[in-house]
This record gives C-alpha cells, structure tokens and sequence, in this order.
C-alpha cells in the first residue's frame, strides 16, 4: 500500500472532520458526551500521530466552546479484511463483526501525480490481532518505542508467584519468538464497555501438551491519567486474591492508554445468578395470571417462596458483603496515597448535598427540554419525584449525627457485572473487576476518597435493576395481548404513579409486592456482614440513581422510567 505514505496527519486530520467520521465517531460506545456533541459541531485535532505500517496510532482532541476532551484512538487500514486477519479470525462472524464497526469513505489522493480515488477502510485497530502484534510482538516495533513516545513498563512485583511469573514468561518469550505461538484474540463485555476488553490466548505450538494462557487486553479510550492501574498495583501489594493482578501498561505519550491485566476464569458475573433465580421463581409461581394469588398479600408467603427458589442469591449475599469489607481494607496504602481520613460531616454533607442538588436540576432542565418531544418527561408526578428527592436530600442530611465520615479509596462503581464468580465444591470465589472508577465523575473527583458506603449503594441499585427489568418483562409476557399497541413501561407507570391499570390490577401489584419482598430479603443479607450507615447509602444511591437518569436518556430512553421508579421508592420509604 504505498500510498499510504501520503496520508499524512493533515490529510487524517481533514478526513476525521467530515460529518462522515464524526457521526461513525459518535457511533462508538466508548465515546462520551453524545448528546452535547449530538449536532456535530465540534472540531477533530490530531494531537498524536505516528504511522506504523498500516497502523494509525493517533490520539485525538475533541473541541468545541467550551468542552475538550481527548481520545486514545489506533486505527488500522486496510483493502481487503482478509488482509489484516490471522487464520483464528478469518471465520464469518468475526468478519462480519468488523465490517459493521468499520468506517468507509472515497478519497482522492494524489499518486505519481496522478489523482487516484482510493476506497479509504478505517477500523478500530483493538478489534484485531494485527494492532496487539505489533505493540506487544513485533521486536523492531517494540525496540522503537522511545521514539515513539511509548513506554511498556512491567509491574515485576507481580511476579513472585510461580503462575504469574509463568504467564509473563510467556509473554516475553511470545515478543521474541512470535513463531513459536499462535494468538487468538476474543472481545469480552459484550462490546458493552466503555473501554475496550479483549482476551487474548497465547498456545504454544511447540509444546503440545502446556496450557494456553490468557490475559485481558485494555484499551483506555480517554486519554488521561487512568486510576485502575495503581488501584491493581496496591490490591496485589496487599495481597488481595479476589481482583486480577495487573502485568504491565502501555503508555502513549506519558499516559496509560493499554493495559495487561491478568485473566480470572469464571462462570460469569453474579448478576445472571439473582436475575436467572427471580425469574424462574416468577414465572413458576405466577403461571396462570387469572388464579387466585390473594395468599400473597401475607408476606410471609411471598418470603417462604423466595427462600425456596433463591438459595444461590441468598448465599451469596450473604457472603458477599464480607469480599466487599475485604476490598475496602485492602484499597488502604498510604506510602501509594491509598490512605483514609476523617473529615467534617456537616461540611461534606453540605458539598455533597449541594452537588446532588444541582445534578437534579440539571436533569430538570434536560427533561423540560426533552418534554417538547415527549410528554413523559412533562408530566407532573415525574417533576415532583425530583421536587421531592431535594427535600429528602435535606432530611438525610440533617439526620446524620455523627461529628466525622470515614473517606477512603473504593471501587466507586461497584454493580453486580463488575463482579466474576466461580463455584466449587468448597464454596463461592468472588472476583473484582473494573476499578476505573465511578464513570460519572470526572477524573480528579475519581481520585478522591468516599465513604464506604458509596459501593454498597452502587451494588444495592443493581437489585432494583433487576426488579423492575423483571417486572417489565412479565407485563410483556403475561399481561400484553399480541395485537395491543401498548408499551410494558406504560403499564408499570400507571401501576406505581396512577395506582391503577386498566387490567390485571391485582395480579399486577401482588407481583410487584412479591418483588419487593424479594429486593428486601436480599438487601437484608448483603447489608447484614458489612459495616454501613443507612443515611449515607441512601444519599449515595440517589446519587447513583441520578447519574442512571441521565445515563438512559441518552442512551436508552425507554428505560429511563427504571431509575425514576427507583428514585420514588427511596423517597417513599424515607
């Protein structure tokens, strides 16, 4: 591809200001800020630019009045996909997959000074084996990589284990003879993640009978200092078994923008456990929605079932609040900044009330915005749950009695995906992941302290999720007839806010008394083994709920009714 050497950073640069590359750039899941970009009025700046074979490794800037931000953003070119694949990823899937995530456009280019139109191929260079080649195997690339203002740095504390010591063998002997080894690259989350997550498994062929060996492959798509690194290092330093050990990073131009983080096999994360046992238990219990279910309004009823059916929630919460204390203690390293401190109630009450206080009218302004589009977010009973969330923020506030609160370093954004298990005949281990901190707060407020409790309202809101989720998926299944132009969403706001529906109102409530029953049993055994202040878990979570709020109008508008029924419920029961 000679012509490659005349895609130089200007031309690049042109090319990613077209509305073209901006609304493919808009497309990702990892790029932030959607709606305030939503008119692609903003400016592409090629800050970083080196070009490795067909390999354009660029940071990008995004501007615009007031707003810049910066993305880590490898792209590979290429003509035919078949081109850049190793035999392991040249499966129709797989190609089908990167098609859909590549971004096409006709340029012209000025060759042997004659004009070509060339078919331009740009596909986020992560989704390939071809880009973790080059920065992890190919040793005159690697050798290079001074000049071009790349680092790879080692954590060797983490190899005093002879299992990890192995995998970084591995790793160093696959850098020097990349012959001897096949590598097989597999996206993890679901392509769901803000950064990007891939497998990487390492087989080496001259010794048929030893053990693959995988890592995670982690691209941090903004470009800034990222706060999960270090957070791995001082867990392992503490000797914290239940998170992945961090290997190494990579750093383009001073920052983390790769990491090499150790692969925890697993059976999945614990919340298929909760949502797979409430649903078996829902639709077994409420088979036939026209039976008589009157047996339910006595609650002891509605807790025998649940202990019955969920055995593996309730064991699990009932352990898992004991790995969360665990994970507090092991996040403390003074000599790495990782230290806790007391401060002033009043004084941090009175900030961190203040900040809620103005998210919510920032959500206010958005749906008053929003409701010339969509009476929903007019309507006057969802207006009012914000009206009273500011009262009830004032009531926490007030009630809290203690002179001081504990801040220290935590996950920050601690829900049931962020948490792996496995199971054996001994019990549950639990593993946790994702310690980028609460992907609401901007970076400096990501490097500060909270109380504890912060995680465990963060955890606690994945229940709520599931509820609800649940409820919703039953009113489409059980109660909506076939030929009814009528949303499962629009049911459940008319069973909680109007208190009536024009079907199915008993089934409707004494299902959804059930799930509450279940929520609250649950919430009883995970908050059982921890330490934890009520008053503090519920200004968090309604801090949680308001960044979910946000969140789902952006992004899931249908969904944004999970959150806003979550909210009432704090206030509700306050």
């Amino acid at each position: 591809m000679p012509f490659l050497k005349n895609i130089d950073e200007n031309l690049l640069e042109s090319l990613m200001n077209s509305s073209e590359f901006k609304a493919y750039l808009s497309s990702r899941r990892w790029f932030a800020d959607k709606f305030l970009l939503s008119n692609l009025e903003f400016r592409i700046i090629v800050d970083y630019y080196r070009r490795l074979e067909n390999l354009l490794l660029t940071i990008i800037k995004i501007s615009k009045e007031d707003y810049e931000k910066e993305y880590f953003l490898p792209l590979i070119y290429y003509d035919e996909l078949h081109d850049i694949l190793e035999p392991s990823e040249n499966n129709k899937e797989n190609i089908l997959t990167l098609t859909e995530n590549t971004f096409t456009k006709k340029i012209a280019l000025m060759v042997n000074n004659k004009q070509k139109l060339l078919t331009l191929n740009l596909i986020e260079a992560e989704y390939v084996l071809y880009f973790w080649n080059l920065m992890l195997f190919e040793k005159d690339i690697t050798e290079k990589f001074p000049q071009l203002s790349l680092k790879l740095t080692l954590y060797q504390e983490q190899f005093q284990d002879e299992v990890n010591m192995k995998k970084v063998r591995n790793l160093i002997e696959a850098s020097i003879y990349s012959n001897r080894y096949e590598a097989k690259l597999e996206q993890l989350g679901k392509g769901n993640t803000t950064n990007l997550l891939f497998k990487l498994t390492l087989i080496n062929k001259r010794e048929k009978d030893s053990k693959p060996h995988s890592y995670v492959l982690k691209s941090y798509k903004e470009y800034q200092e990222s706060v999960e690194p270090s957070t791995l290092y001082v867990l392992s330093q503490n000797d914290f078994p239940n998170a992945p050990k961090i290997y190494g990073t990579i750093n383009v131009e001073g920052k983390e923008s790769i990491g090499i983080i150790q692969y925890v096999s697993n059976m999945g994360n614990i919340g298929e456990i909760y949502w797979n046992e409430l649903n078996d238990m829902i639709y077994d219990t409420f088979s036939d929605i026209s039976a008589d279910y009157s047996e339910f309004k006595e609650n002891k009823k509605s807790l025998d079932v649940v202990k019955s059916y969920c055995e593996e929630s309730i064991t699990i919460s009932e352990e898992i609040g004991g790995y969360i204390t665990n994970l507090h203690e092991a996040l403390l390293l003074p000599e790495r900044g990782y230290s806790e401190e007391m401060v002033e109630s009043e004084f941090y009450l009175n900030n961190y009330t203040h900040k809620l206080n103005l998210m919510i009218s920032d959500i206010q302004h958005s749906m008053k915005e929003s409701s010339k589009h969509s009476m929903f977010y007019g309507s006057p009973k969802i207006q009012s749950v914000f009206l009273d969330a500011k009262d009830i923020l004032d009531k926490f506030r007030f009630n809290y009695k203690k002179d001081k609160i504990r801040i220290q370093p935590v996950h920050q954004d601690l829900h049931m995906e962020q948490i792996l298990y496995n199971k054996s005949e001994d019990g549950y281990d639990f593993y946790f992941m994702d310690f980028e901190g609460d992907p609401g707060l901007p970076l400096e407020a990501r490097k500060k302290g909270f109380p504890t409790d912060k995680d465990l309202a963060s955890f606690l809101r994945s229940l709520s999720y599931i509820k609800f989720n649940t409820m919703l998926q039953f009113i489409e299944k059980k109660i909506l007839e076939k030929d009814e132009y009528v949303v499962p969403e629009e049911i459940l706001y008319s069973l909680v806010f109007r208190k009536a529906v024009k079907k199915h109102q008993e089934i409707l409530k004494i299902v959804l008394d059930f799930l509450n029953a279940w929520e609250l049993k649950i919430m009883g055994k995970i908050l059982k083994n921890c330490p934890k202040s009520i008053t503090l878990i519920n200004i968090f979570t309604i801090e949680r709920i308001l960044h979910e709020v946000h969140y789902e109008m952006l992004f899931r508008p249908k969904m944004v009714l999970v959150p806003l029924l979550g909210l009432k419920e704090v206030i509700d029961n306050n």
